[in-house]
């Protein structure tokens, strides 16, 4: 299968599709990668280009120090995105990747490019919803502990020390993004909100998924699925049902 990198490593695209009707840009739950979305384009319809966000510090780009805080890494993911937004668009995030998606849209109408043509946010409490207890800066075995109730280990071994050497510092990097993040209020988005949560998702329970629609200029609209906080393995195939329907491709 093909990879295509662009805007300096900053994306790639698993199956090019130069005449699909939308590009689907996907960014990642914190820790996670590029990964998490190269067999979206095999289960995709033609219509839809998956491109996936490759963040500095894993993957391709293990070299780099990832990003720490929302407003460093959004200008700069910006600016790489740019050049890629000359056909229809959507931006689909899974947890921290919703707010970062949210906040990219945000950054995109400031700078008055081309807008997206949806906003699809999933398994991420609103942005504009009080912080609560922060686990970027808890002691390793707390982290792990909270990794293994979400189920956010996804087969790795997390009794593997020299495995969590690599992986931790890039979680906890992930994680300062998300709970430093502060929203600022700004008008809502003039186009589609859609957002997909689990229903056993202790981190955002649907009702909280629901006040989302406060960012959504109108068009609004949220899914719950069967799972719990990475319903995105757990319910992959139903997940990407979902959002072919609300792309309308």
């Amino acid at each position: 299968m093909p990879v295509l990198h662009h805007a300096a490593s900053w994306t790639s695209v698993p199956e090019p599709r130069p005449q699909a009707a939308v590009r689907l840009f996907c960014l990642p739950y914190a820790g996670g990668g590029s990964v998490e979305f190269g067999q979206w384009a095999g289960l995709l319809p033609d219509s839809v280009e998956v491109v996936a966000v490759n963040l500095p510090g894993r993957e391709r780009r293990i070299r780099e120090t990832p990003r720490t805080s929302m407003d460093q890494l959004v200008p700069e993911l910006a600016d790489a995105l740019e050049p890629q937004l000359d056909r229809p668009y959507a931006l689909f995030g899974y947890s921290m990747g919703a707010w970062v998606a949210f906040e990219l849209c945000r950054e995109l109408r400031r700078r008055g490019v081309r807008q997206p043509r949806a906003l699809l946010a999933a398994a991420a409490a609103p942005p504009d919803q009080p912080r609560g207890e922060t686990h970027y800066d808890v002691s390793e075995a707390r982290l792990v502990s909270w990794m293994r109730r979400l189920g956010g280990s996804h087969g790795m071994p997390l009794d593997d020390r020299r495995l969590l050497a690599v992986v931790l510092p890039r979680i906890r990097a992930d994680l300062e993004i998300t709970d430093t993040y502060r929203h600022r209020a700004e008008p809502p988005l003039p186009y589609p909100v859609r957002v997909y949560t689990g229903a056993d998702d202790e981190v955002v329970s649907p009702g909280a998924a629901g006040l989302w629609s406060r960012q959504a200029g109108g068009d609004f609209g949220c899914r719950v699925l069967r799972g719990g906080h990475f319903f995105l393995h757990e319910r992959r195939a139903e997940l990407l049902a979902c959002i072919v329907n609300d792309l309308e491709v």
